[in-house]
């Protein structure tokens, strides 16, 4: 047995027979219903990818052989637009015989390697294919005078010699996305060297593809030429040049009309139909900007939350609240009614039931008849839970607490959920509940090992930063540590990284990133983690200046000796505790885990090299101290690594 499937309704059972000896080989289709099995197509070849249609009436699969000294294997695509017996309608495509499509290209095969996808309309099916080439060993074999034993590193390269060794394998098995128009019996490209990267709407009318010649640096932001495509004719066109992608491009709405992006601080909404591009938002004052984007480049805008089928409308989040923008361009409307700006308290989209890859018609609508389930979060508060949005647009608080949550995931078929609740002190146990997430069964006691520690507890303070910038630390103190009072007899350390402060932490020696290590504070230390603000280009002294705001104020609070207190480190964070030593008088000890001091050679440094065997991407330190952690805006080139990271 080889491949097998049912279709979504259920009454078909397709599969392929893949024997030893070869000749048995074929698809086969078992109704049901009636008992009985058609054979859709025999021959003395391998069949695999076996897909069915989202309404589970056309099947489509490819059958083919391994070539002699050839890596990829000569397969055929055939398609069955209506495979319900007897009634049996097949049409194919292929690289040679007597069912070739037209427009295939020469010296081109349909490749196994990428899946196979039927439009909604059962008109055309998706495929890869790949230039046929030779296999390694049939090139040793025939000379080794050409083959390379070292690496040759050219400036004029796309991509540096790490990534491309890294990236080798991904390179050597990409296919270009390829359309079969069923019942026209053609082949017609959709991608190429000019153009490698392709979106295809749901619905297979329409896809966008990316031409990203010419964009590709260490050191800029990514970006691309967007095209539409004609999934019908492969004809291409234009519709923006440098387009920023990432969480600049959104992506085609699931009824496959538009393509929405960000640019110039608004939501653009692309028709496709129509070739047009439309603002969203109207004339409207509110911002979407995310003022809170902290790194160099444009800052993106706080997301994209969904789509309402019926009312055909993107859901977007402001700061705190979510609104709703007709992609007619008509006037956006704030579906949270302002409670989140008013209480500070963010509200986001709780997807509690999954998305079925196999529903017909677009997938992953907000059904906007339903009651919505929102996370909220308090911004300052660090309270979480979650909101109830009914129809009418009435919102109503189902839990809100000290704790953090998982997102709750629906039964199927009845009204209960299972997700997990977790705080400093609480292991995120599995627990189950009906729609009043309060009344939740705990399930599962997977950590009762954390009775051995003693684990302490948390508090949240405020502070500024010498700009007036609001900022927060958390604290985790001994148990018997009740006030300020007992603080002399305990040792402090503050660590430069902030975690959520219902977040739950694992005891571990690690240094780790990110979470408060609970073995300090079992030890008898005072743990602290502050916020950043960060500014462009001065990262490290912005550390430094953070750090020592917080730091008087927990001795303000009572709670640190201000002759005994120890800065630490991770990572970045490691960097920035390394410096903060250099600077600062305020600290008897510094560690620092994971850090670097020379930052001058660990830009250019080849980090995906140092860590291919764990999958690292093999690009070097440019993106990360320019754009990311380091924000520093510029390169060493144009100021100094050591001015531009840690000018005060």
């Amino acid at each position: 047995m080889g491949d097998i499937s049912f279709n979504r309704p259920g009454d078909l059972l397709a599969y392929t027979v893949d024997a030893t000896v070869k000749d048995g080989n074929g698809l086969f289709v078992f109704d049901t219903r009636s008992g009985r099995i058609t054979t859709l197509d025999n021959d003395a070849q391998s069949y695999n990818r076996l897909t069915w249609s989202d309404d589970g009436a056309a099947l489509a699969v490819l059958k083919g052989a391994d070539v002699e000294k050839m890596r990829e294997r000569s397969n055929v695509l055939v398609a069955y637009r209506q495979c319900r017996p007897p009634s049996v309608t097949p049409w194919g495509a292929s690289d040679a015989g007597p069912r070739q499509g037209s427009g295939f290209p020469e010296r081109l095969g349909c490749e196994r390697s990428r899946p196979l996808a039927w439009s909604h309309d059962n008109k055309r099916v998706f495929f890869g294919i790949k230039e046929q080439v030779e296999t390694a060993d049939a090139a040793t074999r025939r000379s080794t005078d050409d083959l390379a034993n070292v690496d040759v590193w050219n400036s004029v390269d796309e991509r540096i010699q790490s990534q491309q060794m890294i990236r080798a394998e991904v390179d050597r098995n990409f296919t270009f996305r390829t359309a079969f128009d069923v019942p026209a019996a053609k082949v017609i490209r959709l991608t190429d060297e000019t153009m490698r990267e392709l979106e295809v709407a749901q619905d297979g009318r329409w896809a966008v593809g990316r031409d990203t010649r010419g964009y590709i640096h260490d050191y800029k932001r990514p970006a691309a030429d967007f095209y539409r495509v004609n999934t019908s004719t492969g004809e291409r066109t234009l519709m923006f040049k440098n387009q920023l992608t990432g969480a600049h491009a959104f992506g085609i709405s699931p009824d496959g009309r538009h393509f929405l992006y960000w640019k110039n601080n608004k939501f653009q909404g692309y028709e496709l139909d129509a070739a047009t591009t439309r603002t969203l938002g109207g004339s409207s004052a509110v911002s979407f900007v995310d003022m809170e984007f902290d790194h160099p480049g444009p800052k993106p805008s706080y997301g994209l939350a969904g789509y309402s089928e019926r009312r055909q409308v993107s859901h977007r989040a402001a700061s705190y609240d979510l609104w709703q923008f007709p992609l007619d361009g008509g006037a956006p409307k704030n579906i949270t009614n302002g409670v989140g700006s008013k209480g500070e308290v963010r509200f986001r989209y709780a997807r509690t039931e999954p998305i079925d890859p196999l529903a017909v018609g677009p997938r992953g609508t907000i059904d906007l008849g339903k009651t919505l389930t929102l996370s909220a979060y308090g911004e300052y508060t660090k309270k979480a839970g979650f909101y109830e949005l009914t129809p009418d647009g009435s919102l109503k608080e189902v839990v809100f607490e000290d704790a953090a949550f998982s997102t709750p995931a629906k039964a199927a078929k009845a009204d209960t959920f299972l997700f997990t609740r977790q705080t400093f002190t609480e292991f995120p146990d599995l627990r189950v509940s009906g729609p009043n997430f309060k009344d939740a069964k705990k399930i599962t006691d997977i950590n009762p090992q954390q009775a051995e520690y003693q684990w302490g507890r948390r508090v949240l303070f405020d502070y500024k930063n010498r700009d007036g910038v609001r900022l927060q630390g958390i604290l985790a103190l001994p148990r018997r540590l009740q006030d300020g009072r007992e603080a002399a007899n305990d040792r402090d350390v503050l660590r430069e990284e902030l975690a959520e402060h219902a977040s739950h932490s694992a005891p571990s020696y690690l240094t780790g990133m990110g979470s408060m290590p609970i073995q300090a504070v079992s030890q008898g230390y005072i743990t602290m983690l502050p916020d950043i603000h960060f500014r462009t280009g001065s990262s490290h002294s912005d550390m430094l200046e953070c750090v020592e705001a917080a730091v008087k104020k927990v001795i303000e609070m009572g709670y640190a000796d201000p002759k005994r207190i120890g800065v630490h480190g991770h990572s970045y964070g490691g960097e920035g505790a390394a410096f903060i030593g250099t600077r600062s008088k305020m600290f008897a000890a510094v560690g620092m885990g994971a850090g670097v001091t020379d930052l001058t050679s660990d830009f250019s440094q080849s980090w995906g090299w140092t860590y291919q065997v764990n999958g690292g991407s093999g690009a070097n330190g440019n993106d990360y101290y320019i754009y990311g952690q380091g924000r520093w805006g510029v390169s060493p080139g144009t100021i100094p690594s050591s001015t531009a990271s840690s000018r005060p």
